[in-house]
Formats: C-alpha cells, sequence, structure tokens
C-alpha cells in the first residue's frame, strides 16, 4: 500500500504497479466553499494539455448538481454519463474508492456505492493518476492487487536544514511534507517561489538507476518554461556521476553546468536534497553540504510555481517551508 499526504493541485502522480482487477484508489479530500469544479482522471499518461488518453474522467461538478462521468482518447472525449445524485458539498470531507474490476470501474462516496463506469480503454494502458480542479486533497492510497512496491521508501523525518538557515522575513504556508509520492511527480509549489523559499527532497535512487530529474518549472505542462533543470546522472551514455543543470525558455535549451565538488548520490542510499532560492541564484545541498549554485536565467521568480521529479528514483518525502 502507498499512500501520498497532502499533494498539491494539480496532481500528477503514478499509479504504482499500474491498474488491474482488484486495485483499489482511495482519495481524501475537500471541496472549499468558493469553488464548485474539480476531477479526478485515470490516464495512461501524465500529461494535462494536451491530455493524455484518460480511461475514467470523474467530474463533480457542485453548481449543475451532477457527476459527470466519460473518457478522453484520441483528442476526442467519449459520451457523457451523468446519471445519480450529487454527493458532494462545500467544505465537508469527502472519500472517493475506485474499484478496477474486470468489466468496470466501481466508485463509491462517503461509504456508499455510487456508480460503474463500464472500461472504454483497457486498464491495463493506465499507469497514472490526475486530481485538478477546485479542491483540497488530503490523502491518496493505493491499494489491493499488489500495489506494495518492493524496498519502498518509507517517510522519513525532515531534512536537516541546518545547510541552510531559513530566511526571515518571507512568507512560509503550504509546508506540509507530502509522504511517498510515486513517481513520476508534478505537484504545485504552495506561495511559489521567491528569495528564501526552499524545497526538500528526500529519497533513494533505484538500485539500478541510471538518472533521475528535477525540474522547476513555470506551470504543470509540457513545453512549459524550466528555471531550474538538475538532471542527476549515475550512468548515462558516457555521463558517469554528473549533476548536469540547465534552463529551457521558450523550447530553447541554454548553456549546460556540468562542475560540482563532489557527487553525492548512490544507488539504494537515502539523500536529503535542499532547494533554496536566493535573490540571483539557487542554491542546492545534499545530506547538509552545500553541493552547488544556479544563476537564475528565468525572472521574475514568481513565474515558477511547479515542482516536477521523475526517472530512476523512490521519494519517501517532499516538503515546502
Amino acid at each position: 500500500m502507498a499512500t501520498v499526504m497532502n499533494p498539491g493541485i494539480p496532481y500528477v502522480g503514478g499509479i504504482p504497479g499500474g491498474m488491474k482487477d482488484g486495485r483499489q484508489i482511495i482519495i481524501n479530500g475537500m471541496v472549499p466553499h468558493h469553488e464548485h469544479s474539480f476531477s479526478i482522471n485515470l490516464q495512461t499518461g501524465p500529461n494535462l494539455n494536451p491530455r493524455s488518453n484518460t480511461a475514467l474522467h470523474f467530474n463533480p461538478r457542485l453548481n449543475d448538481n451532477c457527476v459527470v462521468r466519460n473518457h478522453y482518447q484520441h483528442h476526442s472525449w467519449g459520451g457523457e454519463e451523468r446519471g445519480g445524485y450529487q454527493p458532494f458539498q462545500r467544505g465537508m470531507p469527502f472519500e472517493v474508492v475506485i474499484i478496477c474490476q474486470h468489466h468496470h470501474y466501481k466508485i463509491s462516496v462517503n461509504g456508499s456505492h455510487f456508480c460503474d463506469f463500464r472500461h472504454r480503454i483497457e486498464k491495463h494502458h493506465v499507469n497514472t493518476l490526475t486530481i485538478e480542479g477546485g479542491v483540497q486533497i488530503s490523502s491518496i492510497r493505493f491499494d489491493g492487487a499488489g500495489s506494495r512496491s518492493h524496498g519502498a521508501a518509507m517517510p522519513t523525518p525532515p531534512p536537516p536544514a541546518g545547510a541552510y538557515p531559513p530566511a526571515g522575513g518571507y512568507p512560509g504556508g503550504g509546508n506540509q511534507p507530502i509522504y511517498n509520492p510515486p513517481v513520476p511527480f508534478t505537484t504545485s509549489i504552495p506561495g511559489g517561489v521567491f528569495p528564501g523559499k526552499m524545497i526538500f527532497i528526500s529519497g533513494v535512487p533505484n538500485p539500478n538507476a541510471q538518472r533521475f530529474t528535477i525540474n522547476l518549472m513555470c506551470g504543470p505542462y509540457d513545453g512549459s518554461d524550466i528555471a531550474l533543470h538538475c538532471d542527476v546522472r549515475l550512468r548515462v551514455g558516457g555521463d558517469f556521476n554528473v549533476v548536469l543543470r540547465n534552463s529551457c525558455q521558450g523550447g530553447g535549451w541554454g548553456a549546460e553546468e556540468r562542475h560540482s565538488p563532489y557527487f553525492p548520490f548512490m544507488p539504494n542510499a537515502n539523500f536529503d536534497m535542499i532547494i533554496m532560492a536566493e535573490q540571483h541564484q539557487f542554491k542546492i545541498a545534499v545530506n547538509n553540504q552545500h553541493l552547488l549554485e544556479f544563476g537564475h536565467r528565468l525572472q521574475p521568480l514568481n513565474r515558477i510555481d511547479t515542482l516536477q521529479i521523475k526517472g530512476d528514483v523512490r521519494l519517501s518525502q517532499v516538503r515546502f517551508q
């Protein structure tokens, strides 16, 4: 069983072990008082715009007093299903349970069966859960059908901040840890990026890891500008033990930076990374030791609102401060 706590929205995360009969996804959250619509999507890939093929689009619309179900394939929506009551209330917690069965998804809300949705896309193609819109999510749990991943990273205490003492005078908030997020992982950065913002990432490179990548992006979509592209290469082609840094703006990559005084990552070895934004640069520390700086190429910093992590790594915790 894997659990993701307090994810940002939009949420994009892998489904551990993929989709198969018996897989359960349990989502706990709340619709804020000022919101009116959100969606839970089971997709064949992580893209939001344009959207990957979507086997199940579950879309509560409080103003319309209905819950729309549909699928999306080859850039086209299918036929909507709207039958049933509207069980969501603003300001009230909810629990949605999606169970994959042989012919359909069985969906319950707050402990009561809500609907079935027949498979329109073969379930074995589904590998990604996304959640978008006006909703706060407290937890996502994957269960059933062997969802326990072998050697999964366990929650660890917050990494020590001794390398970079917290900067005073800057707004905090949104600093609840996200535990065990599946990879690939995309989340909004609470409050955006500003001088003094710190991002804590704890994880373990996979046993046969070749590379993993951390991106600070100006939006969650493919093609969004990337203010910091940190590509950890344990062995990629002729690259061994390199932390490559770059930026991407308007679809064009900048000049690579490769030098660092040491390489702190090893397969199967825990690491704690801190990324801190300063006025003119990002500073990165690993295991409480300063590793490198990367001068800002994209301004203003408040354009940067999304963290993306992908590749050969298991994450135990992500936290913002």
